[in-house]
C-alpha cells in the first residue's frame, strides 16, 4: 500500500437536506482506508439528474449528513486497502459511488471501481459508468437487443437516452428517438438515430407505423414514462420488450396487461442501482463478477471508437452552481461534467 500525507481536500458539502443551491464548498480530513476500499484523485464527476434528490432527502437512500453528492467519478487510485488485489495505485480508473464523487478526493468500495482503457479521455470516462452502464445493461442485458431489430429511445437528447440510441447502433438496431425541440432532435439524429419524431403521445403510433411499415417496435428503451409510455403500447411488434428505466416526465404510468397479451410482450424493468449496492439490501458484490467484464466491455468500445465519444458539456469546480442547474433544469444536451 502506498501511503500519502496530505491535510486535506476540497469537496462539495451537502449539511442539511433541502435545495441544492444550499451546498457549499469545503476543506475536509482524509478519511482512514477501510476493508475493501480504494482512494481515488477525482479528476472528473458526471452529474446526474438524481443529485436534486439526494440533496433534498428525497432519494430511496438517504446519506449520512454531512456528504459530498455525486455518483460518477474518474480519475487515478492514489492508495488501496491491502485485501484490494485487482486494482493497484496510479492506475486510471472510472467508478459508481453512493455518493462522494464532487470533490478533489474520493474513497470507494473496489467492487464498483473499473480499470480505463489508456486510449480513453478521463474526460469522457466520467459520463460513463452509470449512464452508459445503465443503457447497456438495460439494452444488451436485459432486452437482449438484436441486430435487424427496431429500437424507440424516449429522451433521445437527455444523457441517457443517448446513451442508447449509440449502444443501440453498435448493436446493429435500427435506432428510432423522440425529443421534445427541433435542437434535441437533431442531437438525436447527429447521435446516430436512424429517425427522430416528437415526443409527443398524439401522434406516436401513427408515425411509428409509418416508419417500420405496420411491423411496430421490437424493443422500448423508455426513462420518461406518463403518456410517452402509454403510446408505446400501441406501437409494439410481436414478442416486443418494453424497458422501463424512470419516469421523467412525473406519472408513474399502470400498464393495461390486455395490450402485452396480444402482443406476446414482456414488459422489464430495469434498475441499474441494484447491481452497484443502491438497493435496499447492498448487493454490489454479489453483481461485481457480472459488472466488471460489461464495463470492460463498454469502456473498450470506446476506446477503439466503436462508438462515438459520449457527448459532454464541462464546467469547472468552480462553477458548481451552473453546472447542476445545466442538468436539473433538463438545459443539458448530453452529459454534464465538473471538471475537478
Amino acid at each position: 500500500m502506498t501511503q500519502h500525507h496530505t491535510p486535506g481536500y476540497q469537496a462539495l458539502v451537502c449539511t442539511h437536506f433541502g435545495s441544492w443551491r444550499d451546498l457549499e464548498i469545503r476543506r475536509l480530513e482524509r478519511p482512514v482506508l477501510q476493508s475493501g476500499q480504494v482512494r481515488i484523485r477525482v479528476r472528473h464527476a458526471g452529474v446526474g439528474f438524481a443529485v436534486g434528490l439526494f440533496v433534498s432527502g428525497k432519494y430511496q437512500r438517504k446519506p449520512p449528513l454531512p456528504f459530498t453528492p455525486g455518483t460518477e467519478a474518474s480519475g487515478e487510485i492514489i492508495e488501496c486497502s491491502p485485501d484490494v488485489t485487482h486494482l493497484q495505485p496510479g492506475q486510471r480508473v472510472v467508478a459508481a459511488l453512493d455518493w462522494g464523487a464532487f470533490a478533489q478526493e474520493t474513497v470507494i468500495m473496489a467492487d464498483t471501481v473499473y480499470p480505463v482503457p489508456d486510449a480513453l479521455d478521463l474526460r469522457l470516462a466520467a459520463a460513463l459508468p452509470i449512464t452508459y452502464g445503465t443503457a447497456w445493461g438495460a439494452l444488451i442485458g436485459r432486452a437482449r437487443l438484436q441486430a435487424g431489430e427496431t429500437l424507440l429511445v424516449h429522451g433521445a437528447s437527455g444523457a441517457l437516452g443517448m446513451a442508447a440510441v449509440q449502444i443501440g447502433r453498435l448493436a446493429g438496431a435500427r435506432v428510432i428517438a423522440t425529443a421534445s425541440t427541433e435542437a434535441k432532435r437533431d442531437a438525436a439524429l447527429a447521435n446516430g438515430a436512424h429517425h427522430v419524431l416528437p415526443a409527443e403521445a398524439t401522434t406516436l403510433a401513427a408515425a411509428v407505423k409509418q416508419l417500420t411499415g405496420h411491423t411496430g417496435i421490437d424493443v422500448v428503451f423508455d426513462p420518461v414514462g406518463g403518456d410517452l409510455f402509454d403510446a408505446s403500447l400501441r406501437c409494439l411488434a410481436i414478442e416486443a420488450r418494453i424497458l422501463i428505466i424512470g419516469f421523467a416526465a412525473g406519472r408513474i404510468p399502470e400498464t393495461p396487461s390486455n395490450l402485452l397479451l396480444l402482443k406476446n410482450a414482456s414488459l422489464i424493468g430495469y434498475n441499474y442501482g441494484q447491481y452497484i449496492g443502491w438497493g435496499l439490501v447492498d448487493e454490489r458484490r454479489r453483481y461485481a463478477g457480472v459488472l466488471q467484464p460489461m464495463l470492460a466491455r463498454m469502456l473498450t468500445a470506446f476506446a477503439i471508437k466503436q462508438m462515438p465519444p459520449p457527448l459532454t458539456q464541462h464546467f469547472d469546480f468552480s462553477d458548481w452552481i451552473q453546472a447542476l442547474d445545466t442538468t436539473l433544469s433538463r438545459r443539458a444536451i448530453g452529459k454534464v461534467v465538473l471538471d475537478i
